[in-house]
């Protein structure tokens, strides 16, 4: 009995050894394909939600411009977190970074993404030089310019400008490009002569982002023609006097530039330098001449300054022929003040004196604008009537 019973005693504690072994294995075997189930997951998961679908529709809000915009691009085969993650960066902080941003997805979903995205956005971030060069190396990359210009990358970078200071709309291009939605303005100084003016520029004391040298031997290779089309014209000299001309072309480029000052890039506050004006002030006259040019023959600060229309009147007495120069329409306008209607009497034409259409166009508008600059009793002096009769036209 004794010999069965201690027999029996270590079956059952074998089977329990047993028991406990399988129970073990089995543990192991569900911890592992836990893990690699975890792992697969998270494989998985970073890189869906690394594709451009998940970046741009469930996770951020993108403005629909932008998105179409970069696949007219030439980097649309080229994946977001290529260049709004850090280069080379080891899977723990990838997937740090991918936790970050998690939150994002909820602000998505809830409806509270801020648009549009602020400087300090954890998307909207700066893009480094590293994003760039992982790609496009400039130790071996042959860089071909437009004909007439030099481009010195070595230069640029050894000041510490970036690059997307120049190429800031190389990922998502607008130009040649119709998408951008009512209320996103256009950067219309993308890799523009005017961009560039953004640093080299003319004015003493140079305002400009980095006080880069403004003259055109530093971008121009020798014998290049920078001369405007505008500056060949036939009448350019000829209209009236030697200023005639380039003074319509002023004036219709100062009108462009009011069109386009609305569209222009706004100020940008720069990592490493002052902040940058818009672009559209920077289209005038003044980038390829200093502002004594000007003034030098008109005698006037050009462009006017703010305000000038306020005191423009007593200008216009004094120096007529020189306001004229400008603003008349004809060359007898331009001997005298007949220029001043072009502006105050528009329904006026230049080829009748004033002096025999006034009481038209008078009749016909009223004498309220002749009163912005004469005093009554400048009616007398003709019409002998007296002042009252010239308040009288008021009414």
């Amino acid at each position: 009995m004794r010999y069965t019973g201690a027999r029996e005693a270590g079956v059952g504690a074998s089977s329990n050894s047993g028991q406990s072994r399988a129970s073990s294995a089995t543990r192991i075997v569900t911890a592992g394909a836990a893990l690699v189930a975890t792992a697969l997951f998270v494989v998985l998961a970073t890189v869906g939600t690394s594709t451009n679908w998940f970046c741009t529709q469930p996770c951020h809000v993108v403005h629909a411009d932008n998105t179409k915009t970069f696949g007219a691009g030439p980097h649309s085969l080229v994946s977001c977190v290529a260049c709004h993650e850090p280069v080379n960066a080891s899977p723990i902080v990838f997937l740090a970074k991918k936790i970050e941003v998690a939150p994002d997805l909820f602000t998505t979903v809830a409806g509270t993404f801020e648009m549009p995205l602020n400087a300090g956005s954890a998307v909207a971030i700066e893009t480094p030089d590293e994003t760039c060069t992982q790609c496009h190396d400039l130790s071996t990359r042959v860089v071909t310019p437009s004909d007439g210009l030099l481009i010195d990358h070595a230069a640029h970078t050894k000041r510490g400008i970036t690059c997307t200071t120049c190429h800031n709309r190389a990922a998502h291009p607008e130009s040649s490009v119709t998408y951008t939605l009512p209320g996103n303005s256009k950067h219309e100084d993308w890799l523009t002569m005017t961009a560039c003016f953004r640093c080299h520029a003319l004015d003493e004391p140079p305002t400009a982002l980095f006080e880069a040298p403004g003259a055109c031997e530093v971008c121009h290779t020798e014998g290049f023609d920078l001369v405007p089309a505008s500056h060949d014209a036939p009448d350019w000299y000829a209209a009236f006097g030697p200023s005639g001309g380039h003074a319509k072309a002023y004036l219709a480029e100062a009108s462009r530039t009011a069109e386009t000052s609305a569209l222009a890039a706004p100020e940008v506050k720069h990592p490493a330098g002052p902040v940058l004006p818009p672009a559209a002030t920077l289209n005038e006259c003044y980038t390829c001449h200093a502002k004594a040019f000007c003034t030098g023959c008109h005698g006037l600060a050009m462009p006017h300054p703010a305000g000038f229309t306020k005191s423009h009147g007593e200008a216009g007495l004094k120096t007529p022929k020189v306001c004229g120069r400008c603003h008349a329409r004809n060359a007898s306008e331009a001997r005298g003040r007949g220029f001043c209607t072009a502006c105050h009497h528009p329904q006026s034409t230049p080829e009748r004196a004033w002096r025999t259409q006034h009481d038209e166009v008078v009749a016909k508008s009223g004498a309220t604008a002749c009163f912005e600059c004469h005093e009554p009793a400048y009616c007398s002096a003709c019409h002998v009537r007296g002042p009252e009769a010239a308040e009288a036209l008021l009414r």
